[in-house]
């Protein structure tokens, strides 16, 4: 089956109510969401990166879902957090342009459509109700906010699978 990104963006929201991450992606939200709440003016604001990446990580779930890749964390893979930060802020990078296509699982259309749709989402649910009190500078600063922690959020997992730290089993790891 090949999901729209409507379908996409919908079942990575309902996976993001679930418990979808790795134990070494669950350390490096946490440490995501810690540093924002005390970098940012407002401490929801790093509650909010930590949202927005879960989503992001759990589209490429879905994709990968779609595609009938099983993939699991690797038994005891550890990896240095800043080493994994440095990886997945690269692929994150190269999401936002031309080489996205190197990092997406299907169509590129497709994936972008459906991580605008997230990002659509975490807009409307964080800032909808600071719209009149928020200058369009400062509404657009936070949108790319926003965006780059969805993005980041899909680059994670996808660094997880390019470093070898999840891997495919049962039926996908035979095929």
């Amino acid at each position: 089956m090949t999901l729209d990104a409507h379908d996409l963006s919908y079942r990575a929201r309902a996976l993001a109510q679930t418990h979808p991450l790795t134990p070494l992606a669950k350390r490096f939200i946490d440490r995501a969401v810690g540093e924002q709440r005390t970098s940012q003016p407002l401490p929801e604001i790093g509650i909010w990166a930590g949202a927005a990446l879960i989503v992001g990580y759990c589209l490429r779930r879905v994709e990968e879902d779609d595609a009938g890749l099983v993939l699991q964390a690797v038994p005891g893979a550890g990896y240095d957090l800043d080493a994994l930060d440095a990886e997945v802020t690269d692929i994150a990078a190269n999401v936002r342009t031309d080489a996205a296509g190197d990092y997406l699982l299907g169509d590129e259309d497709r994936t972008v459509a459906a991580l605008d749709r997230l990002v659509h989402s975490e807009v409307d649910k964080r800032l909808e109700h600071w719209r009149d009190s928020v200058d369009d500078k400062a509404w657009a600063e936070l949108e790319e906010y926003l965006t780059w922690w969805v993005v980041k959020g899909y680059a994670l997992r996808v660094g997880e699978r390019r470093l070898g730290l999840v891997e495919a089993f049962g039926q996908a790891a035979a095929s």
